[in-house]
């Protein structure tokens, strides 16, 4: 008997989920005024986009600085931890997910009929494009999601190389042997500077294994590392000063990106571009 309660209690609540006003969600073309978004990435586009009267919650990782590159915007917004039961009690009429979002927490809102959009990662700069567009279509703000991506476009014009002369090797290289290959954000932001990623060269694809041992032989003209957060130059230190490394430091330019610049495929990338084409230039004006 007890069980069979229980499954009459759960039943009722699924059925009052669905009589509250949000559950219908907004409709195309509208402006919803109660966003709620699970997903760093989408949370960084809300908060570059939209008022804060009408941003009902963003994830905890949105407010972190060490992930977010615009979390001194999300002092006073409600946090969320992408479960779903957050999401009912705040009753959006819109939910933004990432496509690696809790499957149980998106599969739910969608059958209580919430309105709920999902973002893939975006891999390449076209793809960042057409993500602040798409979000900022569903936000009811696309103008607003022009100006972003005429501002983004004017930065990577002032980062790329002015000819079409030979680009420095670079390797973006993590503390546990992992470079970034062919196919990731981050080598489509050191394409964007002017630079070649080495590990796609060398038919890496994604983050893969390489040995100190190679990158030392490899030599790229720019070695780049992951700010990681607060232990990050740190941990950069702690990389350059290892013995392998030592003599490849004497040729070799260093930039250091924090990762919040190019987790997400915002406008924040930008800025990673930027700071990669300043180590292109120093390096150019050293070979000049």
């Amino acid at each position: 008997m007890p069980r069979a309660r229980a499954v009459l209690v759960i039943a009722a609540f699924a059925i009052l989920a669905c009589l509250q006003p949000g559950a219908a969600g907004a409709a195309d073309g509208e402006r919803p005024a109660r966003v709620v978004s699970l997903n760093l990435c989408t949370d960084q586009l809300v908060l570059e986009l939209l008022e804060r009267e009408r941003i009902a919650s963003i994830s905890f990782l949105g407010a972190d600085p060490r992930y977010s590159a615009v979390a001194g915007r999300a002092r006073g917004i409600p946090r969320n931890h992408g479960r779903a039961e957050e999401v009912l009690r705040l009753d959006p009429d819109l939910v933004l997910a990432g496509t690696y979002t809790s499957r149980a927490t998106v599969a739910l809102l969608r059958r209580l009929d919430y309105r709920v959009v999902e973002m893939a990662p975006p891999r390449d700069i076209p793809a960042v494009r057409a993500q602040i567009r798409r979000i900022a279509d569903v936000l009811g703000v696309s103008k607003r999601g022009e100006a972003l991506i005429r501002a983004f476009d004017r930065k990577l014009r002032a980062a790329a190389p002015a000819g079409a002369g030979a680009r420095p090797s670079a390797v973006i290289y993590e503390a546990n042997g992992i470079a970034v290959g062919d196919g990731e954000l981050a080598d489509a932001a050191v394409e964007a500077a002017g630079l070649s990623n080495l590990a796609a060269e060398m038919g890496l694809r994604g983050p893969s294994p390489l040995s100190l041992e190679h990158l030392v032989v490899a030599r790229p003209d720019v070695l780049i590392l992951q700010n990681h957060g607060e232990n990050a130059p740190s941990q950069a230190t702690h990389l350059l000063d290892h013995p392998a490394l030592r003599h490849l430091r004497e040729r070799t330019a260093v930039a250091i990106v924090p990762e919040a610049l190019w987790t997400c495929g915002g406008p924040q990338l930008a800025e990673a571009v930027a700071r990669l084409a300043e180590a292109r230039r120093a390096v150019q004006r050293e070979g000049g």
